[in-house]
């Protein structure tokens, strides 16, 4: 695992307390962008 997919891990864990069930970059930078939007409209 490279450095760039290992933050992604560590900032997905970190916004949803569990690990990724698919380890896949650019599927997991779209859900947290997602949530970090919605996070910031509340």
């Amino acid at each position: 695992m490279d450095e760039d997919m290992e933050a992604l891990v560590q900032r997905w864990i970190i916004a949803f307390c569990e690990m990724p069930p698919l380890l896949d970059a650019e599927l997991m930078r779209r859900v947290l962008a997602q949530s970090e939007t919605q996070q910031q409209e509340r």
